[in-house]
């Protein structure tokens, strides 16, 4: 009916619709407040961040390289004022401008044959280049390709001389590594290297940057490398840059402050010229690496440089004559006689329940001689190393004439166990964990592993030979430095190292600092520390170390000579050779510079490693650095003639 009121059906129909129209504006409400929303992040919140992006994806963008933290030694005041060991320097790389150049594999090797003749680079260098998809990948791409890598000044005029070349090549500045030590530290700072396949895909690393390989430079890579800036440019048609923008620049990494004394460093390494082996000097009271050197060594200059094919060679040949290797950590050798310290504190801590006291004596005729209890099995005899043998000695004077005869009896009246137990208590079969990469640690051995190893027991003739450092020990020279570090400080070893501070590059603020950290503990009584150090001072006051270092201009100087025997039986120099010693032996062990020398068939430690030692406490003890003790001459002690070929 007209003008009445709605029927049902009427009102339910118009009731949903004002329900959908409802639904409907609130929808259309609700993704207008959202594009809203949403513009306003993207303009308002985000808008630096998106207009970079932006300009990123229609504007080129080029990466700025940061420059790698330098590195000082212990003398460090400021970088203004200091001397990197390690710094960058800016160099050029001609880079070809490939989106002139379309790809043709005709004009390509065209252009590349002009551009190598021109600058008198053989062409085999790019033959490489040609072969890789990568370089085929850059001119399809029109991504930058460098061509050369720190070009000289007189290359970069020749570039711009020749109209056909510079048209096509730009010239980019490239940070470069400079090694101011080079070969003399190279096994502490290592060197750096473009990354390999498997460093991409196993380190956060871009393949562009150049990335820590070896010692401190890939210990602290993460530190030094810095963080990339990035610029973007605007190039026209041809090519030429219209328009940059540095967009963030890049941070340098930050610098690293050594513990190593440059001047002692380099008195190791030319005294190891010649010769392959390592030397390390360390500050017993703190752990503090001073210097570590190792030869053959390799010149990190070449290997961090920027031409490949010096590059190349010079790692051959480093590699092939085992150049890389850091000695002082990465090998071991048997102990020798500098291990005799080590029976003798096992004996005098073992004293109560073997009968021995430093006063004790043995006498040496020459050689030892082990019954046999086996019928049929003849006895074994051990030679000393003196022929006529040394006489009747306590262990002041076995130390200083390093009377193998004495340690023969000792170790076996002790047996192996106090031995090998002050052995591991000491940390010989562990790493050190100095802050370098690739340490090896070193063997002590037991029954259990010869019964497993050889499949026989452990004899009273492997206690004989294990007695003089010699047999199934091996040890690594960093590794028995530190025995010797621990003793010095009554049982107390501290964690070694080499970098005492991180620094800020900007404001020179310390960001780490590395404290002296307790490593071992172990519980020596004082008298069985200044009855060993007696002996090692007798050493080189009179015994086999005093024609070398008992000289004016050197403080008085304690320590042990050794000679490890080799399998090159009868041939010159057939023996390795080492030293550990210290000094000022007077002083205060917070005063004191302990050394260990290990030089490979070296003959004997008097010979081979004593001269390296000497050297190192000439560097570290200038004449007028110190006051020599004055010490009167042992009643009755027996001096050895001036000039000895002793080798023990």
């Amino acid at each position: 009916m007209l003008g009445g009121s709605p029927t049902s059906t009427e009102f339910k129909l118009e009731r949903s619709f004002r329900i959908r129209l409802y639904l409907f504006s609130g929808f259309v409400v609700f993704t207008l407040a959202a594009f809203v929303i949403q513009l306003f992040n993207l303009q308002i919140v985000q808008g630096t961040d998106n207009s970079l992006k932006a300009e990123k994806f229609v504007r080129k963008s080029e990466t700025i390289p940061a420059a790698r933290g330098e590195m000082f030694d212990r003398n460090f005041l400021t970088p203004e004022t200091s001397m990197a060991l390690v710094s960058n320097y800016s160099s050029l790389d001609a880079v070809l401008n490939t989106s002139l150049l379309k790809y043709d594999p005709s004009r390509v090797r065209k252009f590349l044959h002009e551009f190598a003749r021109t600058l008198s680079i053989p062409m085999s260098y790019y033959e490489e280049d040609l072969i890789e998809p990568r370089f085929s990948k850059n001119i399809k791409s029109k991504k930058p390709f460098v061509l050369l890598e720190a070009i000289s000044k007189a290359q970069q005029e020749r570039i711009s001389v020749f109209d056909t070349i510079s048209k096509y090549v730009i010239l980019v500045p490239s940070p470069r590594r400079i090694y101011k030590m080079g070969p003399a530290l190279a096994h502490v700072t290592g060197y750096i290297g473009k990354p390999s396949k498997a460093d991409l895909l196993t380190r956060e690393i871009k393949s562009y940057q150049w990335l820590g390989k070896s010692g401190l430079e890939l210990e602290y890579d993460e530190r030094l490398r810095g963080t990339d800036g990035f610029r973007i440019q605007k190039r026209s048609s041809e090519g030429n840059i219209e328009e940059e923008r540095v967009v963030e620049h890049s941070t340098p990494g930050n610098n690293l402050i050594l513990t190593i004394d440059k001047d002692i460093q380099i008195a190791a390494y030319k005294a190891l010229k010649g010769a392959r082996g390592t030397a390390v000097a360390i500050r017993p009271g703190t752990g503090e690496i001073l210097a570590m050197a190792s030869n053959p060594s390799f010149d990190p200059n070449v290997l961090s440089g920027k031409n490949r094919s010096e590059r190349t060679s010079h790692y051959r040949r480093v590699d092939g004559n085992g150049g890389f290797l850091n000695l002082s950590i990465q090998s071991k050798f048997p102990p020798a006689s500098t291990y005799k310290t080590l029976v003798a504190l096992a004996a005098l801590e073992s004293g109560h329940k073997v009968d021995y006291t430093p006063e004790t004596t043995y006498s040496c005729n020459g050689s030892f001689v082990l019954k046999s209890t086996f019928a049929g099995v003849p006895d074994q005899i051990f030679l000393c190393w003196e022929k006529g043998g040394h006489g009747t000695n306590d262990l002041a004077h076995a130390l200083q004439k390093s009377c193998s005869v004495y340690f023969y009896n000792l170790g076996y009246k002790l047996g192996s166990d106090p031995i090998l137990t002050y052995s591991r208590l000491f940390g010989l079969d562990n790493k050190t964990n100095i802050d370098l990469p690739d340490e090896k640690q070193g063997f002590v051995p037991s029954s259990a592993w010869k019964k497993r190893t050889y499949g026989t027991k452990w004899f009273d003739g492997d206690t004989i030979n294990l007695s003089i450092g010699q047999g199934f020990m091996s040890v690594t020279p960093l590794g028995m430095a530190l025995f010797y570090a621990g003793l010095l400080n009554r049982g107390q070893i501290y964690q070694p190292y080499i970098v005492s501070e991180i620094r800020d590059p900007v404001d020179n603020s310390i960001i780490n600092r590395t404290e002296p950290q307790l490593l071992r503990d172990i519980p020596i009584q004082p008298s069985t520390v200044e009855a060993i150090k007696a002996g090692l001072r007798l050493v080189v006051k009179s015994g086999t170390a005093a024609y070398v270092l008992n000289k004016p201009g050197l403080p008085d100087i304690a320590g042990k000579t050794g000679t490890a025997q080799t399998r090159r039986r009868g041939a010159s120099g057939s023996n390795h050779a080492w030293f550990i010693g210290y000094a000022p032996a007077s002083a205060p062990v917070s005063e004191q510079i302990l050394v260990a020398v290990f030089v490979e068939y070296g003959i004997g430690g008097a010979a081979g490693a004593a001269p390296v030692a000497r050297e190192m406490f000439r560097a570290a003890f200038p004449p007028g650095s110190f006051k020599r003790a004055i010490e009167s001459p042992e009643p009755g002690a027996p001096v050895l003639p001036e000039k000895s070929n002793d080798v023990r």
